[in-house]
C-alpha cells in the first residue's frame, strides 16, 4: 500500500439547493508554496496548479448549484426557485476531479451566478468577481480580468456601505484598501487616493499596520506618477 499523501483530499459535501450528496476536492494547505503576493492579495504560487483558488468552489453534479465556504445556510424567499429556473436546463457536469485553470474559471462563474440568485451579502459576492479577476491574470487575459476588478470593486464599495462585511473574515480597513487598490489598477487615481488616505489615518490602524504599510507603498507610488506626468 501506498502511503504517500497526495495534495488533493476528497471531501463529502450536501448540496443547499437540492440536497443531493456529491464528492468534491480539496487542496491541502501544506503543499500551497507561495511565491509571491501581489497589492490586491493576488497570490502567485510556486506551482500554478497547486492554487486553492481551483477548488474554492463546490459545484453540485445533479443540480449545478455552487457555493463556497463564505455562503450563507438560509435562502431568502423565492431564490430556491430561481435557483431551480436557472439551472433547470443543467446537464450533469463533474467537477469533483483535478482542475485546470479553464475549470477553475468556470467553477467561479458557476459560483458567481449562484450568490447571485441566491442573494448574497455583497462581501459574498465581492470575494468571487476578485478571484475570478485573478484567475484571468493567471491566464494573461487583461480584458477579463478588469472587467472583473470592476465588478468586485462595485460590490466592495456596496459591502462597505452597507456594512454586510461584519461577521466575516474583512475587516472594515481591509474592505477600504481593497477598494483603493482596485481603484488605483481601474486607473481612476483620485479615487483611489481618497481611499488609502483612510486607511492611513484609520482609528484601528494600529491593529492592522502592514495594511497601513501597503495603503502607504501604494500611496506613494501614485503620487511619484503623478509628479512624472506633471513634469512632462
Amino acid at each position: 500500500m501506498n502511503g504517500e499523501i497526495k495534495p488533493l483530499y476528497d471531501k463529502e459535501c450536501t448540496c443547499m439547493a437540492c440536497n443531493q450528496m456529491f464528492v468534491t476536492k480539496r487542496l491541502r494547505t501544506r503543499f500551497v508554496k507561495v511565491k509571491k503576493l501581489h497589492s490586491d492579495f493576488f497570490t502567485e504560487y510556486k506551482d500554478p496548479s497547486l492554487n486553492p483558488s481551483y477548488y474554492e468552489v463546490s459545484v453540485c453534479p445533479h443540480c449545478g448549484f455552487a457555493s463556497t465556504e463564505m455562503f450563507s445556510s438560509t435562502f431568502s424567499v423565492g431564490t430556491k426557485e430561481a435557483i431551480k429556473d436557472q439551472f433547470s436546463l443543467w446537464q450533469r457536469q463533474e467537477f469533483g476531479g483535478e482542475r485546470t485553470s479553464s475549470d477553475a474559471i468556470r467553477t467561479m462563474k458557476l459560483g458567481l451566478i449562484s450568490a447571485s440568485l441566491k442573494k448574497e451579502k455583497s462581501i459574498v459576492i465581492a470575494g468571487l468577481c476578485l478571484r475570478l479577476a485573478w484567475l484571468y491574470r493567471g491566464t494573461s487575459n487583461h480584458k477579463e480580468e478588469e472587467r472583473y476588478l470592476a465588478q468586485a470593486m462595485k460590490y466592495y464599495k456596496d459591502s462597505y456601505q452597507h456594512a454586510d462585511y461584519i461577521g466575516s473574515q474583512m475587516t472594515d480597513m481591509r474592505v477600504l484598501y481593497l477598494i483603493a487598490e482596485l481603484s488605483r489598477k481601474l486607473g481612476n487615481q483620485a479615487e483611489a487616493i481618497r481611499y488609502f488616505s483612510e486607511v492611513i489615518h484609520h482609528k484601528n490602524r494600529a491593529l492592522e499596520a502592514n495594511l497601513v504599510e501597503m495603503a502607504r507603498e501604494q500611496w506613494y507610488i501614485m503620487r511619484q506618477d503623478i509628479k512624472e506626468v506633471d513634469n512632462h
